[in-house]
């Protein structure tokens, strides 16, 4: 049971809710976790009955909210253990990525926009980490300009990050917030609408990064672009 931790500030339920999707129809059981502050899912995810911490299962994603370790989930579960092929982690805060024992072999994704809240958020996770950890950046922004990374750049220089060369991209363009606001309002996830850049990203994320073969996305994105 691999984890796979997005970190940082920026909002990230919807691109995690996609990678979910994708996973789930490559045949994976996945286990996605709102460990964040504001806890999104809560609040864009269906549920029958939300209470203070619960489980629920949304286009074949078991969503975590609310709760404070893997251990409190499993207590949950009554089963005692988990037993999940992805466990994917929304993280905003270093006592999360302690509480759940986020470990540096785990797979680590760095999220961000170019505000400074987004950026010192998340750099605040980085600035704890226990050992050396590669992690790749992703970026939303319009225009990707050098200085952009240059700046994440400097802000990490002294940290126990080690940078993957690969730099994800999202453009994010307006088209792009429409099919996500139209999945919220309809509790769908559906790729039809979404820009090719942003499409493209998502593919090399769950091949790169979650370890999907080509072959099992594109056929997700064949069954989601028809849902």
């Amino acid at each position: 049971m691999k984890k796979y931790v997005f970190l940082g500030g920026y909002d990230k339920t919807d691109l995690l809710l996609f990678l979910a999707r994708i996973a789930v129809l490559s045949n994976k059981s996945v286990l996605l976790i709102d460990t964040t502050a504001s806890q999104k899912a809560r609040y864009t995810v269906p549920t029958m009955s939300p209470t203070q911490k619960y489980i629920t299962n949304f286009e074949g994603i078991d969503i975590a909210i609310g709760f404070e370790s893997m251990e409190d989930i499993a207590e949950y579960t009554y089963e005692g253990t988990l037993d999940y092929d992805m466990v994917i982690l929304d993280v905003d805060s270093l006592w999360a990525y302690q509480s759940f024992g986020i470990q540096p072999l785990d797979e680590h994704c760095f999220v961000t926009g170019f505000d400074l809240y987004s950026i010192r958020r998340g750099l605040e996770v980085l600035e704890g980490l226990p050992s050396p950890t590669r992690v790749t950046k992703i970026y939303f922004t319009k225009d990707l300009l050098p200085e952009e990374d240059e700046y994440v750049m400097f802000l990490s220089e002294g940290l126990k990050v080690i940078w993957n060369e690969d730099i994800i991209y999202f453009p994010f363009e307006r088209g792009d917030q429409n099919v996500i606001n139209t999945n919220q309002r309809f509790a769908k996830i559906k790729i039809r609408g979404l820009s090719k850049e942003y499409l493209d990203a998502l593919q090399f994320i769950a091949e790169e990064n979650l370890g999907l073969s080509a072959g099992d996305v594109k056929k997700a994105f064949k069954i989601m672009e028809k849902a």
